[in-house]
Parts: C-alpha cells; sequence; structure tokens
C-alpha cells in the first residue's frame, strides 16, 4: 500500500495535458481548425501555458502542427482521447445512474477521474453498470432495495464499511451505504 502512491507518476499525462488533447479535439469539431489562441480561450488559461503543454504533447506523439501552426491529434492522441471518452461515459452513467446523482455532477466527478481509471478497471465498471441497469430480476430487486435505503452510522469507532475512523462522524449527510466487502 506504500507503493501505491507512486502509481500516479505512472500515468503518461496529466490532467491538464488530457484537458489539453480535449480541447483540440472538441474546436476540431467545432470549427476544423485549432491554433495555440483557440486552446488558450477554450480552455481560459494563457497562451504561454497552451504552448507549454503543447510541446510536451507533440515531443511524445500525441499533437501534429503544421506549418501554419494548426493542430491535429496525431493517432495516439486521437486513442487517447476516444479511450478517455469512453471512460468519461462509463463513469458519468455510473454516478447517475448507480448513484443517482445529479448530472452536473456527474459530470464534473467523471471529469476528474477520467484519465486515471485503469482498462480493466472501466470494463468491470461497466460489466457492473449492464448487470445493475438489466432486466435481471435479482438486478431490478436489488436497485428497488437500494432506492429506499440510506445508511446512517452508529458510530464513531474505526468501522468495517470505512475501514478506518467514520467517515460519517465528519461528514453528517446522509449517503446511501457502501456495499460491504466478504472476505
Amino acid at each position: 500500500m506504500k507503493e501505491l502512491w507512486k502509481k500516479f507518476d505512472e500515468i503518461e499525462l496529466t490532467h491538464s495535458s488530457v484537458h489539453h488533447l480535449m480541447a483540440i479535439f472538441d474546436l476540431l469539431q467545432i470549427h476544423g481548425y485549432v491554433r495555440a489562441v483557440d486552446i488558450a480561450n477554450y480552455l481560459n488559461i494563457s497562451r504561454s501555458s497552451v504552448s507549454i503543454t503543447i510541446r510536451k504533447l507533440k515531443n511524445r506523439g500525441y499533437v501534429t502542427e503544421d506549418e501554419n501552426k494548426f493542430y491535429r491529434l496525431a493517432a495516439p492522441g486521437e486513442q487517447l482521447i476516444q479511450t478517455v471518452l469512453t471512460k468519461r461515459g462509463i463513469i458519468r452513467i455510473f454516478f447517475r445512474e448507480v448513484l443517482n446523482l445529479p448530472d452536473h455532477l456527474a459530470e464534473a466527478e467523471a471529469c476528474k477521474i477520467e484519465h486515471l481509471l485503469e482498462e480493466e478497471t472501466g470494463q468491470k465498471l461497466m460489466s457492473f453498470i449492464g448487470l445493475y441497469l438489466s432486466e435481471n430480476k435479482i438486478a431490478e430487486d436489488f436497485r428497488n432495495i437500494r432506492t429506499d435505503f440510506n445508511y446512517h452510522c452508529d458510530t464513531t469507532e474505526a468501522c468495517t464499511n470505512c475501514e478506518a475512523d467514520c467517515y460519517f462522524a465528519s461528514h453528517p449527510f446522509e449517503i446511501d451505504k457502501p456495499l460491504r466487502r466478504t472476505e
């Protein structure tokens, strides 16, 4: 567990870099072309910040630049964006359909973690969502039970749900009960 935080250093691109790629993707859809100033305006950041990040993205082969200073996504950039969009969609569906978060919050939360999710985790999450939203009788029963169930924490001691000091004691709002792990 002590080495787990180092996994974040293994992520090839930062959250900011992914947003630069997303901006290029979106602007190409809207205008058909992308310049540094367009990315800066779209992300509401400085052109110098865009230049620094785009240089890194070009060096890593995610972005190309033509003689007119227009940017395009290279094949690895396009592939990464499609993967990120897929993961964002999966996470957003989970937050909206399973956790019943409002659309704006589901989108914001999905955006925060979309590029951190491993491929295997995304696939398993999608499989869970597929079962959860299916017409399977057990899934329907579970959805009905879950809809009416709110967890109330009765202790501030370490608990088996949080595996730490009680989360609910420091966050006094009602939240749906997390699933218990079976050991």
